[in-house]
């Protein structure tokens, strides 16, 4: 299981490539979008499957309801939606 203070590292990290990327708005853009205002990291695995750095580093930004909205999806779908987000970046 990866560590709060594993993540926080990660986290720290992320922020930086996604700045440095200009990925600063939320990725998902689902009906009622905050755009730019909380965003965080929504990873490809629900918290409870997170084992490695990988799984840590697999994320689309998003905010809060878009976020909300992927959080309520079964794990498999989330996982698809947030690995075609990523997928699309390349």
């Amino acid at each position: 299981m990866v560590t709060t203070k594993q993540w926080n590292s990660t986290r720290k990290t992320l922020k930086k490539e996604f700045e440095y990327k200009g990925i600063t708005t939320c990725e998902l853009r689902y009906e009622g979008c905050w755009i730019n205002n909380a965003l965080s990291f929504s990873h490809s695995k629900k918290r409870r499957f997170i084992r490695t750095e990988d799984d840590l580093r697999e994320v689309a930004l998003a905010c809060v309801p878009c976020h909300q909205k992927i959080e309520r999806l079964p794990h498999d779908e989330m996982e698809r939606i947030v690995r075609e987000v990523i997928e699309r970046r390349k």
